[in-house]
């Protein structure tokens, strides 16, 4: 599922609960309300009157006491038949509260049987047969029950089931996105970390000319050498806690994380190694000598690692690459994408590359054009503080 698939529908019958729920109720307020109209056409007397009154606190009850209501709205008709009472209108309220009861939760089972029993012993009770020519209720009524208790018991399922697909499909999208977000932690521990190898050698260069600069000053300049001897001393201790901070930040399970950041220089190298492992490379590169700032060379070095991986993984047929070293570092990856199935990966190269390409000072669009995918960057040449002073 992506932000571009539709919302997901759920089906009438779980979207429509709450209104079968209300439509039930009303049903069954109407039922009773024309049963004393019944009782008093009937002639049903008292029989019928307290089969109505036991029928109505069982429907009062079905929210509170569940199970007491299915006994009492279940006997009622049972009640009124063994009385002499006429059963229809209430076995008609028992097959409608059976769907009710089971729509919010008792047990299908428990309700059918007893709907069933009930159902059939009033309906018998009447005319003391079970022959259908004469006592049609008979066979109507259980089946009746049966099915109400079914259908309430199956759109509570199909209620659950769809909750439950709800609540995994959360779960999914959370632990997408936290495994987004933990691989862009992790990108941005690598990228700080080979930044950080960057700030400690130029610190360790402002160093070496503090201290000859300091050999450098005339006799009597006791004031600027204490100075500078003070700036050397604080410069020195930056590059320690500098030093700290990468043996944090290369803390890991194995020995790459030691390794010197890689720089732009090292492409043709890099080229080499996938040729090597079979993937195809049309690769047109320039004179890589030029000097880099740090960050941007090892921006350059990891956009092009990641890219081609990503071809080797994705790709099929030959890998187009070209880097040019003008104005700006422009890289281009071109490759035919696969068909076979997506594999299991994290996916999440992409979301690295645009990291390295934002810590640089530059950016990177990658997209897919019918059937090939294209990865453009392009980062910044010179220092920002060189752009300034020209």
């Amino acid at each position: 599922m992506t932000d571009q698939d539709p919302p997901l529908r759920a089906p009438l019958g779980v979207r429509g609960v709450r209104g079968f729920d209300v439509t039930t109720r009303v049903v069954i307020a109407l039922a009773l309300a024309v049963t004393p109209v019944h009782v008093l056409q009937t002639g049903s007397g008292a029989a019928g009157w307290l089969a109505l009154a036991v029928s109505c606190v069982g429907v009062v009850l079905v929210g509170l006491r569940p199970r007491v209501a299915l006994v009492l709205v279940a006997g009622a008709p049972v009640l009124g038949a063994l009385l002499g009472a006429q059963p229809l209108p209430l076995w008609t309220v028992t097959c409608f509260a059976a769907f009710l009861l089971t729509l919010r939760g008792t047990s299908g089972l428990l309700v059918a049987v007893v709907g069933v029993v009930t159902t059939t012993a009033a309906t018998f009770f009447t005319s003391w047969t079970f022959a259908v020519e004469t006592n049609p209720e008979v066979a109507v009524a259980p089946f009746a029950a049966l099915a109400a208790a079914g259908a309430g018991s199956a759109m509570r399922s199909q209620r659950q089931y769809w909750s439950a697909l709800e609540a995994r499909a959360r779960d999914a999208v959370a632990s997408r996105q936290a495994a987004v977000d933990r691989s862009v932690a992790e990108e941005r521990v690598r990228i700080a970390r080979d930044l950080h190898d960057g700030v400690g050698h130029r610190i360790a260069v402002v160093s070496m000319h503090l201290g000859a600069a300091e050999v450098h000053l005339p006799p009597g300049a006791d004031a600027a050498r204490a100075d500078v001897t003070a700036a050397r001393g604080a410069v020195q201790q930056v590059l320690r806690e500098t030093q700290q901070i990468l043996h944090v930040l290369r803390v890991g399970p194995d020995d790459a994380t030691v390794a010197p950041t890689p720089g732009h220089e090292r492409i043709p190298q890099l080229v080499e190694a996938f040729v090597a492992a079979g993937v195809q490379v049309d690769a047109d590169l320039p004179d890589l000598g030029r000097p880099l700032p740090p960050e941007v060379s090892a921006a350059a070095f990891r956009i092009v690692q990641e890219a081609l991986t990503n071809a080797q993984r994705h790709g099929t047929g030959t890998v187009w690459l070209r880097v040019g070293l003008a104005d700006a570092v422009r890289i281009e990856v071109v490759n035919v994408r696969s068909r076979r199935p997506a594999g299991t990966g994290g996916g999440h190269g992409l979301v690295g590359m645009r990291e390295r390409a934002a810590s640089a000072g530059g950016r990177l669009d990658a997209r897919a054009d019918g059937e090939t995918f294209r990865v453009r960057a392009e980062l910044p040449a010179v220092p920002a503080e060189t752009e300034v002073d020209a």
